[in-house]
């Protein structure tokens, strides 16, 4: 006896582990569209695509547009600062969770030109911020480790299971910890931005601020020798080390490219300590090169959660001709230190760097 199409998919749904089956039901995943995506072996696509509720009532631009108000072009101007994909006006890929984000937004832009400038100068950082926390969480997630490694034995609906499991597991209790870190760091650059002022910058874009560059000796030898897995060990070990030693200190990692931090801080003396521990901590890392450090101190331009400038400039250039082991600074470092720092500063003779001329630069000497 043949079965019709409604006993097949029956069967087929029935088939399905019944955890994964009722997560998708409750975000009102209708059976028609699970259905199809096991015929179509894309089941674990559809639990990605869950999270932003039925692929069934998903919006064009226009509708997203007309939902919320904000014209098309103001969207699209959003929808890239966050960092997503271009999309035509016939893609349907918006949902009821970006109705809210851009009637929130609207807030923001007000009517002024100046204001949605604000607001999309706002999603850029945001964008980029939050796409490196989900692609972390996605890396570091257990659900999905060890998966696919040359093996048959995960199918589409496994990876579908274990894909909800997480997401169900992690989105209730994310939000929570980033609206709490993002008023904690609200506040903590509130008072940076008033101490800024009360020492007479001109607005808050304005720091006077020391810049300090650490990275690691021989990284791309170092990498060439180690397993995928040593490897993150060691980039792991890395931030840990560099974000513990400056936020100890009142300072902030501002970026970390591979094998190199970036951090601010307000005192001289602070960035140095910085750079000295840094030394000091990687020469016990089994798997650690030696590091080098180069730090500048002045006025720098803020934008975005980054910083810019001849200082940052300078810090990035002298860290490149450090030799292992040391911590370069410069002269605006001494002039702040002179007679207040408990180390030695030797001067070097004056190095030309690209772009900035000849420089006077001294190597720090820490006490014993």
């Amino acid at each position: 006896m043949e079965l019709d199409q409604e006993q097949i998919a029956e069967a087929l749904l029935a088939s399905l582990p019944i955890r994964l089956l009722e997560m998708l039901r409750e975000r009102d995943i209708s059976d028609e569209e699970i259905f199809s995506a096991l015929q179509e072996g894309t089941l674990h696509l559809l639990a990605v695509d869950q999270m932003l509720g039925p692929p069934r009532k998903r919006l064009t631009i226009a509708e997203l547009s007309a939902e919320t108000g904000v014209d098309p072009t103001t969207v699209r101007r959003l929808w890239r600062a966050l960092g997503f994909q271009d999309v035509t006006d016939e893609d349907r890929i918006f949902s009821s969770i970006d109705v809210e984000a851009v009637t929130s937004l609207k807030g923001l832009m007000r009517t002024r030109a100046t204001d949605v400038d604000v607001a999309i100068q706002l999603a850029r950082v945001i964008g980029s911020s939050m796409a490196r926390i989900a692609a972390a969480e996605i890396v570091a997630s257990n659900s999905l480790k060890g998966v696919g490694l040359g093996s048959n034995d995960f199918t589409t609906v496994d990876l579908a299971d274990r894909f909800t499991q997480y997401s169900a597991s992690i989105l209730p209790a994310v939000p929570e910890l980033l609206v709490y870190a993002w008023i904690r760091h609200l506040h903590d650059a509130g008072r940076h931005a008033m101490v800024a002022l009360d020492s007479g910058a001109r607005d808050v874009s304005e720091r006077i601020l020391a810049v300090g560059f650490v990275d690691l000796v021989g990284f791309t030898i170092l990498s060439q020798q180690l397993t995928t897995q040593e490897l993150g060990a060691v980039v792991s070990r890395f931030e840990e080390l560099s974000s513990d030693a400056v936020t100890r200190r009142d300072g902030r990692v501002v970026k970390m490219i591979g094998d190199e931090v970036m951090y601010v801080v307000g005192s001289p003396e602070a960035a140095v300590e910085i750079g000295l521990e840094l030394k000091e901590e990687y020469a016990k890392e089994k798997l650690l090169s030696e590091v080098r450090a180069g730090i500048a101190y002045g006025s720098v331009l803020a934008r975005e959660g980054d910083y810019y400038g001849p200082v940052v400039n300078l810090a990035s250039r002298i860290v490149n001709i450090a030799n292992p082991g040391s911590i370069l600074v410069s002269d605006g470092i001494q002039q702040a230190l002179s007679g207040k720092s408990k180390h030695r500063l030797v001067p070097l003779r004056p190095r030309y760097l690209k772009d900035l001329g000849s420089v006077q630069l001294w190597v720090v000497n820490p006490t014993d």
